[in-house]
């Protein structure tokens, strides 16, 4: 009897640790099965915002830790990864006029200046034409020679349709740029002739490329002069510079009158894109040659 008492007690001890050791098996299966899921939640939890400024599309993996700084700044709190990632991309996490850079003057067509962007003062382009009266109005008629030929396009089209479409500044060498700003400033202030003005070697027009149509007003938008440009402007390779509501970015006042030639590709996909000029610099030239 004391035997088969025994035999029964092994059993059943036996059975107690077989059935422990199967628990223990399966707890460690399932912590094995959780934890990447808590690594993942943990990642998440360390930076959202990561996260969500990668999955946006003008994302440039350079910029991480600036768009990073950017949004932890006090004032810039309420942005969204996207206003983030295009105001990095267009330098206002820089000082205007102080963090500078020469402008690349081989983009050709797609040279970029503006207040993080300048020309130096000797900088006169070789192919400069002289547009005719019946393109232009104003006293500075000059423009690079493709620029000038797309323009005579774009206003022989117009004439079809119409509509007058005439240049009312063109090139602007350094000096006169020098002259024209101190006069505003002068006249403004600086802060304020900052708005609307460039400081000489800052201003587009140096380039040739820049033409302002017509009349330098914002009556001009209500014109069917305007119109007619907003509809047709790319298909000549013409973009609307200084855009509304993106003041901030381009550092300008609202010109409806201030165009800039880019070419037909190029200008044709930034309005389809709906962004500035700075923003497809520094997403698809800038971001490009430094990949």
């Amino acid at each position: 009897m004391k035997k088969k008492l025994i035999i029964i007690i092994i059993i059943i001890v036996i059975l107690v640790v077989a059935l422990a050791l199967l628990l223990l098996n399966n707890n460690k299966t399932e912590t094995v099965k959780q934890k990447p899921i808590k690594d993942k939640q943990t990642s998440e939890t360390i930076n959202p915002l990561e996260t969500k400024l990668k999955a946006e599309k003008y994302y440039i993996d350079n910029n991480l830790q600036r768009y990073l700084n950017y949004a932890n700044t006090e004032e810039k709190g309420e942005l969204t990864p996207a206003q983030i990632i295009s105001e990095v991309n267009c330098n206002l996490d820089k000082t205007k006029y102080e963090d500078i850079t020469p402008t690349n003057i081989n983009h050709n067509n797609l040279m970029l200046v503006n207040k993080y962007y300048y020309l130096t003062e000797d900088y006169t382009p070789n192919d400069l034409v002289t547009l005719t009266t019946k393109y232009n109005t104003g006293v500075n008629s000059q423009m690079r020679k493709e620029a000038a030929e797309a323009f005579m396009e774009m206003s022989d089209a117009a004439t079809l349709d119409n509509i007058i479409i005439k240049n009312a500044s063109a090139y602007r060498s350094y000096q006169y740029q020098v002259n024209l700003y101190d006069r505003y400033v002068e006249r403004d202030g600086q802060d304020a002739a900052d708005t609307y003005s460039a400081r000489p070697g800052f201003s587009e027009h140096q380039t040739g490329l820049a033409t302002d149509i017509n009349q330098i007003d914002n009556g001009f938008e209500d014109t069917d002069a305007f119109r007619w440009l907003q509809d047709n402007a790319y298909k000549y390779g013409f973009i609307l510079r200084f855009p509304k509501d993106k003041e901030n970015i381009t550092g300008y006042q609202y010109e409806p009158w201030h165009y800039r030639y880019v070419g037909k590709e190029i200008a044709k996909q930034i309005k389809e894109e709906n962004i500035t000029f700075e923003e497809y610099y520094a997403y698809y030239i800038e971001n490009e040659n430094n990949s």
